[in-house]
């Protein structure tokens, strides 16, 4: 279904948004327009109003066609904002070379257009605008002198034409600086922004694994505990221990110890789903939380890890080098405490270390 503003493209959404504002100001200079024409300060017919306000309401309909279309987003400048305020200004000129005794006035349409720069433009598009504008109040007078010169006071126009010119560099030289504090506030929040994501990854990851740290592996269990005591979900998990880990350690050292958690929990998160948890409980333990997952696939899960580790080369170590896992698992039964659960894993662990390592085994409730 259609809508005025695409859902999937905030930034889109947004350039359409400061389009129809732009339409909205042609609308109300229009009324003042109309107003003028019944107080006889333009020398537009009603027709020619009209037909005024109707080319520029079709001028803004092809640029909301044209962003909506998504063609804009291959411009430099997607928001096409000079290309629309040199239309504005072309509507001013325009309204200017009708006026008489509220010229002055209407100059005004010259601001509020290099208002719609503010937030976007450079020095550089401060200065082409402020030139383009200048260059057609220029030619309105050249124009007035030439077929209404007794509608103007030259010496008047040239006045208003140092004062808008003024004032417009002003407006460029500030607008410029707005925009430039703007350019600064948004690199300094996306600084902070990826700042904040860092030391959010920081705070529920292990330094060493990489793998999610223990504050956030029972926050995770917490909120699967949560779920599954509604009945929404079920989960379960496995608990991981590396066989012989402190005879590598004393071997080849702790650094080496190190590389060695680090490529086998690498390979581990590869033997598991995205939505599942792996996470450093401690020393070489780790505990895998498996979201939507009976006992029956948390065994055939632990079977692949187990095997996978078993079959794990690590680079820098000799060939004849391995290194296996004991894995206990057990799955949450509803109501039961975090501690029950993690008991039973351990328990399944336990058993696991004593019938020879390198096992798998799990933790049933008691009773059955």
């Amino acid at each position: 279904m259609f809508t005025l503003f695409p859902k999937n493209d905030p930034a889109q959404a947004l350039r359409i948004r400061r389009l129809l504002i732009g339409a909205w100001s042609y609308v109300m200079w229009m009324a003042l327009i109309v107003y003028c024409h019944y107080q006889g300060f333009i020398r537009l017919t009603a027709e020619l109003t009209a037909a005024t306000f109707a080319f520029f309401l079709l001028i803004q309909a092809l640029f909301y066609v044209f962003m909506r279309s998504g063609a804009n987003k291959r411009l430099n400048d997607p928001s096409m904002t000079l290309v629309q305020m040199m239309v504005a200004a072309v509507g001013a000129m325009i309204v200017i070379y009708f006026t008489d005794v509220v010229r002055g006035i209407m100059l005004l349409g010259y601001i509020v257009t290099i208002l719609f720069g503010v937030f976007r433009f450079s020095i550089r598009q401060y200065i082409v605008f402020t030139v383009f504008s200048m260059a057609s109040y220029s030619l309105v007078i050249l124009l007035l002198l030439n077929n209404h010169p007794q509608n103007i006071n030259l010496k008047i126009e040239l006045l208003q034409w140092v004062v808008l010119a003024v004032v417009m560099i002003w407006f460029s030289v500030f607008g410029a600086y707005i925009s430039g504090l703007r350019q600064r506030y948004s690199m300094a929040n996306r600084e902070l922004k990826a700042a904040l994501n860092t030391i959010n990854e920081l705070a529920i990851h292990d330094d060493l694994t990489k793998a999610y740290n223990r504050r956030h592996l029972f926050e995770e269990i917490q909120r699967q505990k949560a779920l599954a005591d509604r009945g929404r979900t079920f989960f379960s998990i496995a608990l991981l221990d590396l066989d012989h880990f402190k005879k590598a350690n004393d071997t080849y050292g702790h650094l080496k110890g190190d590389d060695i958690l680090k490529h086998l929990i690498q390979a581990v998160k590869h033997e598991i789903r995205e939505v599942d948890c792996l996470a450093r409980y401690g020393g070489e333990e780790f505990i895998i939380v498996m979201n939507n997952t009976d006992i029956k696939e948390a065994e055939e899960c632990a079977e692949r890890v187990k095997k996978t580790v078993e079959k794990l080369k690590f680079p820098g170590f000799p060939d004849s080098f391995g290194i296996t896992v004991s894995i206990g698992i057990a799955a949450y039964q509803r109501n039961e405490s975090i501690e029950q659960l993690i008991s039973r894993a351990d328990d399944a662990l336990y058993h696991a270390k004593s019938a020879g390592r390198n096992q798998v085994v799990t933790g049933y409730p008691e009773g059955t």
